[in-house]
This record gives C-alpha cells, structure tokens and sequence, in this order.
C-alpha cells in the first residue's frame, strides 16, 4: 500500500501545483501549454476555474483519498482512469484535430506513462 500512497500523492501534488499554476498565471500557462491564451476576460475567468480550479480540486481529492488508509485504493485508481480518460481525450483531439504542439505528444506520453504505472501498482496491490 506504501506505493500506492507514494504514486497518488505525487499525482496529487502534480494535479495541486498544474492548477495554482493556470490559477495564477492563465496567460503565461496557456501560452506555454497551447502557444497561445484567451483574448478577453471571459476566456481567462474560465481557464482559472478549469484549468486552475478543477485541477487543484483534483489535486485535492486525490490527496485526501491518500490519506487514509481505508480510501487508497479508490485513490490510486481514480489517479489511473483520470490519466487513462486525459490520454484518450488528447489522443482522439491529435487525431482528429491534427497539427498538436510538440507539448501534446509529451503530455500524452506522461499520461500513458502514469497510466499505465497505476495499472501496476493497482495489480500489484492485489497481489498483497
């Protein structure tokens, strides 16, 4: 269970730190993300309440689900199906959106990557 902790945790601080990031910094983060940010208020407002409210609820989530040992186990899997669902989504946009940024194919990576470690770590609980 130790690793199970440890993986949803970091996801945990990931998810925290990515949205203070797009909370704070909209312009700056979506530039950096896509090459480009929202025009008007609008725009922006909603970039800080998706980009930067839901993920530091996420992150939030994921911690609390961490932190007890009775709720590890949903933590870790929610950490895997959100990953797995957020590669799927971007996934589908590259293929039929076409022409993503290079920052598209290494978030997809990422998110298979930590996916497919959750998968791990979920099989491997079982096992103990």
């Amino acid at each position: 269970m130790k690793l199970a902790k440890t993986f949803t945790l970091i996801n945990a601080l990931v998810f925290f730190i990515y949205g203070l990031l797009f909370l704070i910094f909209p312009v700056e983060s979506s530039s950096w993300v896509v090459d480009t940010a929202p025009s008007n208020s609008s725009g922006l407002i909603d970039m800080r309440a998706t980009y930067g409210g839901l993920a530091i609820a996420v992150g939030i989530i994921f911690y609390l689900l961490a932190s007890k040992p009775s709720t590890i186990k949903i933590g870790l899997i929610s950490v895997t199906v959100t990953l797995a669902a957020m590669a799927l989504g971007r996934f589908i946009g590259i293929v039929i959106d076409a022409n993503p940024n290079p920052n598209m194919y290494i978030y997809l990576t990422l998110e298979i990557v930590f996916a497919v470690m959750g998968a791990i770590v979920i099989i491997q609980t079982k096992e103990h």
